[in-house]
């Protein structure tokens, strides 16, 4: 199996890609790592000698990580939104070089691999290939040169026969209280709601609502409770966790983890600690979940009347009962989906936010100190001036929370959702 040639012209080749364009690409990146990835990109384009020998590829994969290190430092430094675009195309050249040269050793060495070793070495060029799709920006020549690789090479390495052995998603719904609490409001729910209903009672007063029937057509509906089916078309793929109660929280962090270790350890067996796919472009990394469900047709209004519409972000949330994204709010309006699972979801008009407390510091200016669900009214005493909403979104279901409008959200059993940003 040849995944990277020379030339990127072989027929055999899962992904075509021409190291010329890669030339071109150099011009986007800093200078200071130009030259090391102009020299091997050039032995690649043009050498037949250096690409079978060990030294030559070893030493070249030093030097991208290198590079890689000294990108990854500037990736971390100060906020993300401030980090220049150069490096984080750089960060994707460097994993595209990197993923050729581990390809070339593999090809090496394969003869001497036993089948799982083949798959492992496989596994580890899809992780490095996924780290430059979550930390990279898309190459301008190229945009979905690496999403498209890490999808093939996923198929060439799933073991079906580890796929089968994964216990169903624990959806236990029978001991849920549906009850609306003391001191809410039920949020008004819609059935099918047509385009213009939605646009006059719930768009333009800018008013929460639970929709239903709106995704019956989804196949995520039944797809993505069984867990082969997500092991097959994500298990190899590396995905970011938060590790924690909730984001707030000192015991809070994030790992890089695969996406079978993910449903392993944390959505289909209990774990000590709670892990999330929270807030996840997740389908932006594995295009092939897009296939499963369709962007609904009520983000196609838009409060920005002077310009067109822009396709929404969309964001995963997936992750065991028990998780909780703390009291916060939105810029945008979002349109909640549930695939499966339950969650409870409290809200509070934007006019509420002096008796929500929310925290002073840049980060987290937009989450509130307060409790909704355990209130310390010592501590928070005109939080009980303010006045709720809540409801419990259930599968199938969307809920439409306008912009800046309070959420405090809690998974009840393990649940998937998709979230559609748009303004």
């Amino acid at each position: 199996m040849v995944i990277w040639s020379k030339k990127m012209a072989c027929s055999t080749s899962i992904v075509m890609v021409s190291w010329e364009l890669l030339v071109e690409e150099l011009k986007n990146i800093p200078i200071e790592i130009r030259l090391y990835l102009a020299s091997i990109i050039g032995a690649l384009r043009t050498s037949d000698k250096q690409l079978t020998s060990e030294t030559w590829i070893s030493t070249s994969i030093t030097r991208i990580e290198a590079c890689l290190d000294r990108t990854w430092e500037a990736l971390n430094s100060g906020y993300w939104k401030d980090v220049p675009i150069e490096y984080r195309y750089c960060y994707s050249l460097c994993i595209v070089i990197k993923a050729a040269l581990l390809e070339l050793q593999y090809e090496l060495n394969a003869g001497n691999f036993t089948e799982k070793e083949k798959k492992a070495t496989l596994r580890n060029i899809i992780s490095q290939i996924d780290k430059g799709i979550l930390l990279g920006a898309p190459l301008s020549s190229m945009p979905n040169l690496l999403t498209t690789t890490a999808a093939k090479l996923n198929s060439y390495c799933i073991d079906e026969s580890d796929g089968a052995n994964l216990e169903e998603i624990p959806i236990n719904s029978d001991k849920i209280n549906d009850a609306i609490l003391s001191g809410f409001l039920e949020i008004i729910h819609y059935k099918e709601p047509s385009m213009e209903l939605f646009y006059k009672q719930v768009f333009m007063p800018k008013y929460p609502a639970v929709l239903t029937g709106c995704m019956r057509h989804w196949k995520a509906l039944t797809l993505w409770k069984n867990p082969d089916y997500l092991h097959k078309i994500a298990g190899s793929r590396t995905i970011p966790i938060e590790i924690g109660s909730r984001y707030t929280e000192e015991d809070w962090t994030q790992h890089l983890v695969s996406f079978s270790e993910f449903l392993r350890k944390h959505v289909i067996t209990s774990n000590s600690q709670v892990g999330y796919l929270a807030q996840h472009q997740l389908f932006e990394q594995i295009p092939e979940l897009k296939e499963d469900f369709a962007i609904p047709e009520y983000c196609s209004f838009s409060d920005n009347v002077d310009n067109d519409v822009e396709p929404p972000d969309i964001n995963a949330w997936f992750g065991p009962s028990g998780t909780v994204s703390p009291l916060h709010f939105d810029p945008k309006n979002n349109l909640l989906s549930q695939v499966f699972g339950y969650k409870r979801i409290i809200l509070y008009h934007p006019d509420e936010a002096d008796n929500l407390y929310p925290y002073t510091t840049r980060l987290l200016n937009n989450t509130a100190q307060v409790d909704p669900i355990n209130p310390d009214y010592t501590k928070w005493p005109n939080f009980c001036k303010a006045k709720g909403m809540m409801c419990y979104l259930k599968p199938g279901e969307m809920l439409y929370i306008p912009p800046k409008w309070w959420h405090h959200v809690t998974a009840l059993t393990s649940s998937f959702s998709i979230s559609f940003w748009w303004s």
